[in-house]
């Protein structure tokens, strides 16, 4: 067999195993950054049984040490979710840090940075990537699966200064640059015609009696669908 005619049959093979290469060690890396955030995480204390008692809190002492920027932690169980919430001085800063402020295109789940720190408004927008590997937000997309939204149905959001559930209602499919990222609701009916239009545009939906007087935590990522297209999970913070 000619050299040339060889060449032309290994060259693919080559390529490919390559590729398979890089594929690998990207992972590897993604996970091992992801994993780093994870392992911020502080142990909580025992949750207790008695009657009255409220859900425990987070010790976020060493993590605003190293990083005042952290707010919080959301927990998702099901899709994978478990990392530290960050605030900054804009939407760009987290996109390509982690919490430890590492530059890496992981980046880190954050809130906008318009909205109050201590999820006091009616309406917070969190974003995080669409990771290939599933991390960040990677498998917030199978929410938009009925199976999925059927099976997981609440989270867990802690604060410095109180936990909460998430309780989960809608999934809705939108552009980047639709009314559901807007952040300021002066009044009430600002409040019933968001929720309005929650229902009327979410690809899943459950009645769970939302009211303008809740608030509301919307997780947002990348979609694909169309161009600029975003999944946002919808959920009621419940304490």
């Amino acid at each position: 067999m000619k050299k040339s005619v060889l060449t032309a049959l290994l060259l693919p093979a080559v390529i490919l195993l390559g590729l398979a290469c890089w594929l690998f060690l990207e992972s590897e890396q993604e996970q091992s950054v992801s994993d780093e955030q994870a392992k911020m995480r502080p142990a909580l204390p025992v949750i207790s049984e008695q009657p009255g008692e409220g859900m425990p809190l987070m010790d976020f002492g060493g993590m605003q040490a190293s990083n005042p920027d952290i707010i919080g932690w959301i927990a998702i169980d099901g899709i994978g979710v478990d990392y530290p919430l960050l605030q900054g001085a804009d939407n760009s800063y987290y996109l390509n840090h982690t919490a430890r402020k590492k530059a890496n295109k992981l980046g880190a789940l954050f809130m906008d940075y318009r909205v109050n720190r201590d999820f006091s408004d009616f309406y917070s927008v969190v974003y995080g990537h669409n990771m290939k590997s599933g991390r960040m937000f990677g498998r917030l997309a199978c929410m938009k699966e009925q199976e999925t939204f059927d099976r997981v149905a609440e989270g867990m959001l802690y604060t410095p200064e109180k936990t909460y559930h998430l309780e989960i209602f809608a999934v809705v499919v939108t552009d980047v640059k639709s009314d559901f990222y807007r952040y300021v609701f002066p009044d009430i009916a600002s409040r019933g015609d968001h929720l309005q239009m929650i229902r009327e545009n979410a690809m899943q939906y459950q009645e769970i009696g939302v009211t303008e007087n809740d608030r509301l935590i919307a997780l947002s990522t990348c979609s694909y669908e169309y161009k600029d297209a975003r999944t946002i999970v919808i959920a009621r913070l419940a304490e």
